[in-house]
């Protein structure tokens, strides 16, 4: 008997069209996640694209889901995102 469970550095989902720092957002995940909690990673879109560094302030996980809130730290620049998104894509 066991139960899978995945660690994760990064929150990939669809992003809102309108991010702004400081900002909170709900996400949903299929499967049952672990997150750090407000530690700094990155959010990418399902892309690979690199959009933004955020902080998971809390998450729940429930039979085959995990579901949170998330805060936007930084809104990346173009370099940044080119940079990261490179990073991201190279390592799927």
């Amino acid at each position: 008997m066991g139960f899978t469970i995945k660690f994760n550095w990064v929150l990939q989902v669809e992003p809102p069209e309108s991010l702004t720092v400081n900002s909170s957002h709900p996400f949903k995940k299929s499967a049952n996640r672990v997150f750090p909690l407000d530690t700094p990673i990155d959010l990418i879109d399902l892309n690979r694209v690199a959009v933004a560094k955020i902080r998971i302030k809390s998450f729940s996980n429930e039979a085959g889901s995990t579901s949170g809130v998330y805060e936007v730290i930084k809104i990346y620049t173009d370099t940044e995102k080119a940079i990261l998104t490179n990073y991201w894509k190279e390592n799927e």
